[in-house]
């Protein structure tokens, strides 16, 4: 069954729809969340709050035609109301907090040196930099659907984006090697993450 099928068996009270969007979903999900809290536990409350969120909505799911872009805003919804909560920005995470959180199952597969230097230097990107980036090189998102969950427009999306390679560029820059460097493509050609979860 695609996407589209199992979103309107979903809609339709289907549970085993639900089981299967959940499965397709939740390690991206999960990935989301853990680069925006830095944390394996809040994490994973904020992928289970999300799916719950999901099923209890899914009547709102009849109103909009981007399932992804739906489900990441109740994913971004849910790390912003743990960061509001705990007042957890980025400034309050040391090194140990960054090395803890890229060590879980999730980035089994982001076991190169480069990026877990992305990883770590990414942590220290403000959280509106960060989401933009993790939605873009991670998740893949368009510049639309981030707009849509970031409730921002496309221009504003775009400017983020630069902003936040740039930053992270400068981090980078004095270790890479030469031609390794995020500086050497132009902000919207680059790709942070070669080992996309």
């Amino acid at each position: 069954m695609n996407d589209r099928a199992t979103i309107a068996a979903f809609q339709e009270g289907d549970e085993f729809a639900f089981v299967t969007l959940y499965n397709r979903f939740k390690a991206p999900v999960y990935v989301f969340c853990l680069k925006l809290l830095l944390d394996e536990e809040l994490a994973r409350d904020a992928l289970q709050e999300t799916f719950l969120r999901v099923y209890e909505n899914r009547d709102r799911l009849l109103k909009t035609t981007a399932f992804r872009s739906w489900l990441f805003t109740i994913a971004r919804n849910q790390c912003y109301n743990v960061i509001r909560r705990d007042r957890r920005t980025v400034a309050l995470h040391d090194a140990d907090d960054v090395a803890n959180a890229a060590s879980t199952p999730a980035n089994v597969l982001e076991r190169s040196e480069q990026v877990d230097l992305v990883n770590h230097y990414l942590a220290k990107l403000k959280v509106e930099y960060r989401e933009v980036l993790i939605l873009r090189e991670y998740q893949n998102l368009s510049y639309e659907e981030i707009a849509a969950v970031t409730r921002s427009t496309v221009s504003s999306v775009k400017s983020r984006l630069f902003k936040a390679r740039r930053k992270l560029g400068t981090y980078l820059e004095p270790i890479l090697q030469p031609g390794d460097g995020l500086g050497a493509e132009p902000p919207g050609e680059q790709n942070l993450a070669s080992n996309r979860p």
